[in-house]
């Protein structure tokens, strides 16, 4: 009897990429692979891709040509590409790149066990790259049989709204939404198995439910009932399509951390225009206000593209003062990249790459200031933290995430605090995350084990 295919995944960009990949795991496992942790001891090999920026395309390209010599070395050996690179230019990677067998963009992630079996039985070399273009809804039950402490969950996929730098509604396709019953049955699924925290997915949640009587606050007040769950979280949202009635619910249910992650991109309306974000900063402000209002201490979080075509010294200015009054939790600072295919293409990207880097190190040096002095504050107050696992990548210590969203290493927490809500003295604080102990264990570091 043949052993069993090893499988390595290899993910690139957004949480929304990081639950595809789980998903096409959790699919390949069930046809009876292993997961190896070295990519290069792996039978099969598939790189989850994403292609919002032109650098992490060139990731992927780089990383292809890397595993050239493997294939070399052993020809059975399976190479995939998933994601939105695979959807972009499915058909000109499979003939640019010889050793690569399979291509399947976002829409096709359940076709992977086929495309796979395609391969190692027939040696078929393929692209499964059609976007779903039926309605405005989509079934797709979770699949996890190991679920998290705080697992994602994805509810809808796609975008209508076309900002002219935005590659997504091209690769991800338009709109389209899972059901609040088949949602709040993976959330019950995912409690019962041991989950305290979801976190919903969308490229713009708010709009989830278009095209049908469904919205996003009925979906949060459904898994709000769910009991065991604890935490409830959503990404991403869109200030033009943030409305009250979501707005309303921060402070109103418990359930729902406060915290937010709310691009704004830029400062100026200028600039906002040629984006096509639809909505002015004095707009945007005005969401942060109510927010605000209705939430105290929500904590915020944005994108913020510096850059864009047309950008002047004034339009820049206008984006340090955004981030100067709202004072994030976090942001995620980007240089503009043009992407093949968006509007923006078209612009003359006339703003050099000195200028673009030096406003790049002038927004990172602002923010983190900020965010530094804010975690600051938190030094000696008592944080409520869920407890996930071992931080493998940051230290030797169990992590969690305050109702903030904020990281926490717990200096003395155990294996028994994993999947527990506990009380953090946090004593130190940085740009980065929070530490502290667990008020109610012995005040000692102790070296994380499982």
């Amino acid at each position: 009897m043949d052993a069993p295919l090893s499988l390595h995944i290899k993910t690139f960009g957004c949480q929304m990429n990081v639950y595809d990949s789980g998903r096409m795991g959790e699919i390949l496992k069930a046809q009876g692979m292993t997961y190896e942790e070295r990519l290069g001891e792996a039978d099969v090999i598939l790189i989850n891709t994403c292609s919002i920026r032109d650098k992490a395309e060139h990731k992927v390209l780089s990383l292809l040509g890397q595993l050239k010599p493997l294939k070399e070395k052993n020809p059975k050996r399976v190479i995939g590409v998933a994601g939105c690179v695979g959807q972009r230019i499915g058909r000109q990677l499979l003939q640019r790149v010889p050793h690569l067998d399979f291509v399947v963009g976002p829409d096709g992630i359940d076709h992977v066990g086929e495309l796979v079996d395609g391969v190692v039985k027939r040696g078929e070399r393929c692209v499964d790259a059609k976007l779903d273009t039926d309605g405005r809804s989509y079934s797709q039950p979770l699949l996890s049989t190991a679920p998290k402490v705080a697992e994602y969950i994805t509810v809808m996929k796609g975008c209508d709204h076309f900002c002219t730098y935005c590659i997504v509604p091209f690769v991800r396709g338009r709109e389209k939404s899972r059901s609040i019953q088949e949602i709040v049955g993976d959330v019950e699924r995912l409690v019962a198995q041991g989950t305290k925290e979801v976190t919903f997915l969308g490229q713009n949640i708010n709009t989830y439910g278009k095209g049908s009587a469904e919205t996003l606050a009925q979906l949060i007040e459904r898994t709000h009932e769910v009991r065991g769950l604890e935490r409830i979280r959503y990404v991403t949202s869109h200030p033009r399509d943030m409305g009250m009635d979501l707005i309303s619910q921060f402070g109103n249910l418990e359930k729902l951390c406060p915290a937010l992650h709310l691009p704004f991109q830029s400062g100026s309306d200028a600039v906002l225009k040629r984006m096509s974000r639809l909505y002015t900063s004095a707009e945007y402000l005005k969401k942060i206000a109510a927010l605000r209002e209705a939430c105290p201490d929500i904590a915020l979080s944005a994108d913020v593209i510096v850059g864009f075509p047309g950008e002047t010294d004034e339009d820049f200015e206008q984006t340090m003062t955004v981030l100067s009054e709202v004072r994030f939790s976090l942001a995620f600072l980007f240089t503009y990249s043009p992407r093949p295919g968006t509007k923006a293409y078209e612009l003359s990207d006339d703003v050099s790459r000195e200028v673009k880097e030096e406003r790049l190190a002038r927004t990172m040096k602002l923010t983190m200031e900020i965010i530094e002095e804010e975690n600051r504050k938190r030094i000696g107050g008592i944080e409520s933290v869920l407890v996930e696992s071992i931080d493998k990548k940051k230290g030797r210590y169990f992590f969690g995430r305050s109702l903030h969203n904020k990281i926490v290493h717990v200096l003395n927490a155990g294996p028994a605090c994993v999947g527990k809500v506990i009380d953090v003295e946090v004593t130190e604080a940085n740009g980065s995350n929070l530490k502290g102990y667990y008020v109610d264990a012995e005040r000692i570091d102790r070296v994380a084990s499982l």
